[in-house]
């Protein structure tokens, strides 16, 4: 009975020592979990996202991700010639420049000598409401002729200078209109290009202080573009540059006149002007009424990019005598080309309810190949595309 008895001893002695094993071996994978653990902290604290990739929080005007990058500063081409009007006048009030911490939002450029590209430029944050004027919206105001005893004499009539510039076509009757205006053009000259190989007509607003402005101002117009002067304007985040000699509420009113010509000067054959940014200054009495009052004298259009829902820019216009039209949906806030066709079926329902429409959007990848793919489709489904000119004609009874 020995030999049992010490067997039983040995396979006691074997099932300590493997519970002793696996106990050691749980010990340390739990120990070296934790450690791992610890290290693959410190490891994503390491490799943590920027905060503007997992940012919850719109920070100020801009909105991600659709408020995108537009082009690096390497490909911002703005004219190195350009010399930024001093003032002549003391300011209306202290301007305060953006800080140098801050990231500039729209080609900041400080204009010393020669101007230098930002290391990122970006579009004031635009609304994202549907505008839809109402039917008691201002209509340009003419004054009453003064009475006279005799009749004047026959003078031929000759057309207004927007008009000699307009693109000249054929809208059948009650057959909606839809213009498409493209913003921000002849920074980055190779969207700028792509835009304009777009089938129109379309209207194509330019950057006055981009390069080369007359070749590329002059190859929208060739491939049957209308054009306007995208017309830098303050914006309300005082943060934001709109670039050089824009027009805002500080200037007094000879630099403010001196800022509006400088603008208009910088390439022809346009049709009229539209607000590049400009949320505050399309709200400010002063400035508008300087501008619309050198639109008239010119002869020339004025597109509300509304901006700002508060923008009184066609009242003004209206009170004197300048022909405008006013933006209905802006299509790129978000660029995709999913979501600017979406804006682009809304600018549908607009059209037909209205019976004209107007969508602004801007150089971006998303917006070129949404276009590419519903500009063929547009006639098809019962519109005309047309130049922001026939807007104008429409919404002032011209036509």
């Amino acid at each position: 009975m020995a030999k049992p008895v010490k067997h039983k001893k040995v396979n006691k002695t074997l099932v300590i020592v493997v519970a002793a094993v696996i106990g050691a071996l749980a010990y340390g994978a739990a120990h070296l979990a934790n450690t791992s653990g610890s290290n693959q902290t410190a490891s994503d604290h390491k490799e943590a996202k920027p905060w503007y990739k997992n940012h919850a929080k719109p920070p100020e005007m801009i909105r991600l991700p659709d408020a995108p990058l537009i082009l690096a500063a390497k490909e911002a081409e703005v004219d190195e010639t350009i010399q930024e009007l001093k003032p002549k006048q003391p300011l209306k009030k202290k301007q305060v420049p953006p800080p140098a911490s801050v990231t500039p939002r729209l080609n900041s450029v400080e204009i010393s000598a020669k101007p230098v590209a930002p290391p990122t430029v970006y579009e004031e944050a635009l609304p994202q409401d549907i505008y839809t004027p109402t039917k008691t919206a201002t209509k340009v105001s003419t004054p009453d002729p003064a009475p006279e005893k005799t009749p004047p004499p026959t003078i031929e009539h000759q057309q207004p200078r927007w008009m000699q510039y307009a693109l000249k076509m054929d809208v059948p009757k009650d057959t909606p209109m839809i213009a498409l205006v493209i913003d921000d053009l002849g920074l980055d000259r190779k969207r700028t290009a792509r835009a304009i190989a777009l089938s129109g007509p379309m209207t194509m607003a330019f950057i006055p202080y981009a390069k080369d402005l007359k070749k590329q101002t002059g190859r929208a117009r060739a491939n049957g573009h209308e054009l306007l002067v995208h017309l830098p304007m303050e914006p309300l985040n005082a943060k934001i540059d709109a670039g050089p000699n824009n027009l805002n509420t500080h200037l007094a009113a000879e630099d403010l006149k001196d800022r509006i010509h400088w603008n208009l000067e910088r390439f022809s054959g346009y049709v009229g002007v539209n607000n590049h940014m400009g949320s505050r200054a399309t709200t400010d009495d002063t400035v508008m009424k300087a501008l619309m009052s050198e639109l008239r004298n010119r002869e020339m259009l004025f597109l509300d990019s509304r901006t700002n829902p508060k923008s009184i820019g066609a009242k003004i216009a209206g009170l004197e005598g300048v022909p405008f039209a006013e933006r209905n949906v802006f299509l790129d806030n978000v660029n995709e080309k999913d979501a600017v066709l979406k804006q682009l079926s809304l600018l549908e329902k607009v059209s037909r309810r209205s019976g004209f429409a107007v969508g602004i959007g801007h150089p971006r990848d998303g917006t070129i190949a949404a276009l590419q793919e519903w500009l063929p489709t547009a006639q098809s489904k019962g519109f005309i595309l047309v130049p922001i000119s026939q807007i104008v004609l429409k919404n002032q009874g011209l036509s």
